[in-house]
C-alpha cells in the first residue's frame, strides 16, 4: 500500500504584505467609525425596537471577502480582499463592548483597550510568522507558477516576471520542475510595469520625502530631542491622569474618591509602572548617548518606545479610551524614525569597520 505523504499548506509569498493590509484596514476602520460616531453624536440606525448594529456590516463584508477568495483564481483580487476583510473585521471588533457585557454596553470603558490589544496581538503574530524560516523550495516553485498563471489572464507584467525568476533562483536546481518552469517563464511575454494608483503614489511620495529628510543632519538630533521630550511629557501626563497632580493639585480626578495611593486601581499602578519604566529607559539612553555609545542608546530608546506602545498605551486606552490614539500615533512615528536612525548608524559602523 502506498504511504500517504503529509503535506503542509503552501504559503503565499505575499502573505505578510496581505496580512499587514488586513491589519491596517481593520485599525483604520475602527478609528473612522469612532470618529464618525463622535462627530454625529452617536446616532442609532433603526427604530420601533430595532437597532442595526454595524457588526452586521462587518459580517457581510467578511462574507463577501471569503466568497471572492473561494470563487476567483486571480492574484489581483487578493489585496482588495485583504482590504475588504480588514474593514469587515474593523466593523466587527468595534462592537466588542456589547458582547462582553451583560447589558450590551457599547461604551464599556475597557473595550477600547481590549480592541487595541487585539490588534497588538495580531501584529505580533504577523511578525512571528515573518521571522519563521523562509519559503521552502517547493513553495518557491508553486509561487513562481502562480505568478506565471497571470500570463493566461494577460495580466503578467515585467515586475512579476522578474520576481518569479528570483523565486526560482532559491529553489533546488535538481528539482525536475525548476528548469521547465524557469524556461516557461523566461519565454512569456510581459506587460510594462503598471504605475501605482493615486493612493499608493501619495503614500510613496510621503515615504520618499520622509526618507530624504532622514538623511539630513537635522534629523537625528531632532528625533532624539523629541523622544526625550515626549518621554518626559508622557510620564507627566500619566501621573496627571492617575493622580491629578500638577494643575489640579490636591483634587482627585473626576469619579475618584481621592488621590490617596490606597485608592489607586491595578490599572493605575500598571500605568504608572510602565510610564516610569519608559522614562528610566529614555534616561539610560541619554546617558549612553553622552558616553558615545550610540547604538546602545538607540536600543534603550527603542525599548522605551516599545514599553510605551505595548503597555502604557494599553492602560491609556482604559483610562481615556480612544483619546489615547494621538499618543500612540506619536509613539509609532518615533519608533519608525528610530529604526531609520539605527539602520544608518549600522551602515556607518560597517563602512568604518571595512
Amino acid at each position: 500500500m502506498r504511504p500517504r505523504l503529509i503535506r503542509h499548506p503552501t504559503r503565499d509569498a505575499d502573505a505578510i504584505a496581505l496580512l499587514e493590509t488586513f491589519l491596517v484596514s481593520g485599525v483604520a476602520t475602527v478609528l473612522v467609525i469612532r470618529t464618525q460616531l463622535w462627530a454625529t453624536n452617536y446616532p442609532q440606525l433603526g427604530g420601533h425596537g430595532l437597532h442595526i448594529a454595524h457588526l452586521l456590516y462587518g459580517g457581510i463584508l467578511m462574507a463577501i471577502t471569503i466568497a471572492l477568495l473561494l470563487v476567483y483564481l486571480n492574484r489581483s483580487l487578493r489585496r482588495p480582499a485583504a482590504v475588504l476583510g480588514g474593514i469587515g473585521f474593523g466593523f466587527f471588533i468595534d462592537e466588542l463592548g456589547k458582547f462582553i457585557t451583560s447589558d450590551n454596553d457599547y461604551f464599556f470603558k475597557p473595550a477600547a483597550a481590549l480592541i487595541y490589544l487585539t490588534f497588538v496581538v495580531m501584529y505580533l503574530l504577523i511578525r512571528t510568522f515573518e521571522r519563521r524560516r523562509g519559503l521552502t523550495e517547493m513553495e518557491r516553485v508553486v509561487n513562481a507558477l502562480d505568478l506565471a498563471a497571470e500570463a493566461a489572464r494577460h495580466d503578467l507584467d515585467e515586475r512579476d516576471k522578474q520576481r518569479a525568476l528570483r523565486l526560482l533562483d532559491g529553489a533546488d536546481p535538481s528539482d525536475p520542475l525548476v528548469a521547465p518552469v524557469r524556461d516557461l517563464i523566461a519565454r512569456l511575454d510581459a506587460l510594462p510595469p503598471r504605475p501605482p494608483r493615486w493612493p499608493a503614489r501619495t503614500a510613496l511620495r510621503i515615504r520618499d520625502a520622509y526618507l530624504a529628510f532622514s538623511q539630513t543632519p537635522l534629523f537625528t538630533p531632532l528625533v532624539i530631542a523629541v523622544i526625550v521630550g515626549w518621554g518626559v511629557l508622557s510620564l507627566l501626563v500619566t501621573f496627571e491622569l492617575v493622580l491629578s497632580i500638577g494643575l489640579d493639585l490636591g483634587g482627585a480626578r473626576p469619579g475618584a474618591e481621592s488621590d490617596a495611593l490606597s485608592d489607586l486601581s491595578v490599572v493605575n499602578w500598571l500605568s504608572l509602572a510602565s510610564s516610569t519604566a519608559s522614562g528610566v529607559l529614555v534616561a539610560a539612553g541619554v546617558v549612553r548617548l553622552r558616553r558615545g555609545r550610540v547604538e546602545a542608546a538607540y536600543r534603550s530608546f527603542e525599548r522605551a518606545l516599545l514599553v510605551s506602545i505595548l503597555l502604557t498605551r494599553t492602560f491609556s486606552f482604559v483610562e481615556s479610551q480612544f483619546g489615547a490614539v494621538f499618543g500612540l500615533g506619536i509613539d509609532l512615528l518615533l519608533w519608525v524614525s528610530l529604526g531609520l536612525m539605527t539602520r544608518g548608524e549600522r551602515q556607518r559602523a560597517s563602512v568604518a569597520a571595512g
